[in-house]
């Protein structure tokens, strides 16, 4: 007599596996997105943090040699693209934003740094990706870019408000401020 698994026993076992995948693939998924959502949250708490690392050190947002503005580089290893730059990839003046990178949107978070002046504190303004058709005034909730926004911590960021001397600005925390994500 041969020994070996009938076709019954193979159909069920195939069925099993089949009930399996079923379970496992969606639950791996979501753990997909809850790791971009917390790699996005850290990236944006890192580059706050180096922004007010280099802030204190220096004193300003001028590069090595005091001659020019900073390149996102001279401070920070998070991956950002450079979208407007004043002079060769400047982090700081005016044009100068860059993106942060958020699943597979690489214009979820825009981050804009603003220089020092006589009646305002540094600050990192935050330009926030806007829906699409009917909600293209209002903030996206579309995708993980969507989920990024409506986190707790970037919240805490992008509901900031910092006062320049003549207005408020709105989506901008100021650097070195005591504004915390968590």
């Amino acid at each position: 007599m041969k020994k070996g698994f009938t076709m019954i026993e193979l159909i069920f076992v195939i069925v099993i596996l089949g009930i399996l995948a079923s379970v496992a693939i969606p639950r791996l998924s979501g753990t997909r997105e809850d790791a971009e959502i917390s790699a996005a949250v850290a990236n944006l708490r890192t580059l706050v943090g180096d922004a007010a690392s280099y802030y204190a050190v220096k004193g300003n947002f001028k590069d090595a040699a005091g001659t020019g503005n900073a390149k996102w580089t001279d401070f920070t290893s998070v991956p950002v693209k450079v979208v407007t730059s004043n002079t060769s990839g400047a982090a700081v003046g005016t044009g100068a934003t860059a993106q942060l990178k958020v699943g597979e949107a690489e214009d979820c978070i825009g981050v804009h740094i603003i220089e020092k002046t006589n009646t305002a504190p540094a600050y990192i303004q935050f330009t926030l990706k806007k829906g699409t058709g009917s909600n293209a005034n209002t903030t996206t909730t579309e995708g993980v870019c969507g989920k990024v926004l409506a986190s707790k911590p970037v919240a805490a960021y992008v509901n900031s408000t910092v006062n320049n001397g003549t207005s408020t600005i709105s989506n901008a925390i100021a650097i070195g401020s005591n504004t915390k994500i968590y």
